[in-house]
C-alpha cells in the first residue's frame, strides 16, 4: 500500500481538532503536579516524621510501575467503584456522565508530581547548609527562609531538569487513549481507521508533537534566559 498524503492530511486535521483537549490536560496536570511536587519535595527535604517516609515509599512504588499499567489499574478502579461512591454521596452521576477526562487529569497530575518532585528535591539539596544557618541566625522562620533565600536559588538549578520532565509528561499523553480519552492520537486514528491508513495517522501525530514540543522547548528556553540569567548561583 502506497503512502497517501491525502489520508495524511485528513488524519492531521482530525488530530488537530482534539489538540485543545491535549493542551487542557497538559496545562492542568502540569500546574497541579508542579505545586504538589514542590510541597512534597519540601516535606521530604525537611524529613517530616511519618509523612516524608510515606511519600517516599509512594513515589518509589509509583515510579517503578509502567505508566500504561497504572492507567489501566486506575481506569478499572474508576469504572468499578465510581457509581457506588456517587450513590454513597447521594449523587445520580455515573461514569458515563463524567467521562474519563477527570481520570486523565488525576493520572497525569500524579505522573507530573512524582517526576518533578525528584528534580526539586535534588535542587533543594544543592543549596549549601550555610544558607539555612545564616537565615536562622537573623531570625527568619522556615517559611521566610524558603521564600526569600532557598527557593530563588533552587529554581534556576531545577529548571533544566524540570523542563525535561515536563516534556516527558507531554509525550505520555497519547497513552491516555488506553483509558478512553480522545486526544490528538485518538483523534487522528478516528480518521485513519476509516481507510486503514494507520501509517498516515501515526505520522500525522508525530508531526503535531514535533511542532508542539518544539514550541514548548523554545518557550522554556526563553523563560530560562529571561528569568534566571541574573539569578545568583548556588552559594554566591
Amino acid at each position: 500500500m502506497n503512502y497517501s498524503f491525502s489520508f495524511f492530511k485528513d488524519c492531521l486535521i482530525s488530530g488537530l481538532k482534539y489538540l485543545p483537549v491535549t493542551l487542557r490536560i497538559a496545562l492542568i496536570s502540569i500546574a497541579l503536579g508542579t505545586v504538589l511536587a514542590l510541597i512534597v519535595a519540601i516535606i521530604r527535604f525537611y524529613k517530616v516524621p511519618v509523612i516524608s517516609q510515606i511519600l517516599t515509599a509512594f513515589i518509589t512504588v509509583y515510579r517503578a510501575i509502567p505508566m500504561m499499567v497504572l492507567m489501566l489499574i486506575f481506569h478499572l478502579i474508576f469504572v468499578m467503584y465510581f457509581n457506588d461512591v456517587a450513590r454513597f454521596f447521594h449523587s445520580n452521576l455515573t461514569v458515563n456522565d463524567v467521562g474519563y477526562n477527570p481520570l486523565a487529569y488525576f493520572v497525569m497530575t500524579l505522573g507530573t508530581m512524582t517526576g518533578v518532585n525528584e528534580c526539586f528535591r535534588g535542587a533543594l539539596s544543592a543549596v549549601p547548609k550555610i544558607q539555612f544557618e545564616a537565615a536562622q541566625s537573623v531570625g527568619l522562620t522556615t517559611t521566610q527562609t524558603l521564600r526569600r533565600i532557598i527557593l530563588p536559588q533552587m529554581f534556576p538549578v531545577a529548571f533544566p531538569s524540570y523542563m525535561s520532565n515536563i516534556i516527558g509528561v507531554l509525550k505520555g499523553i497519547p497513552l491516555l487513549g488506553a483509558i478512553g480519552v480522545i486526544e490528538v492520537m485518538q483523534g487522528a486514528l478516528l480518521e485513519g481507521t476509516k481507510s486503514y491508513s494507520y501509517l498516515e495517522a501515526y505520522t500525522a501525530v508525530a508531526l503535531i508533537y514535533v511542532v508542539f514540543i518544539a514550541i514548548i522547548t523554545i518557550v522554556f528556553e526563553k523563560i530560562e534566559k529571561k528569568i534566571f540569567v541574573h539569578q545568583p548561583t548556588i552559594g554566591s
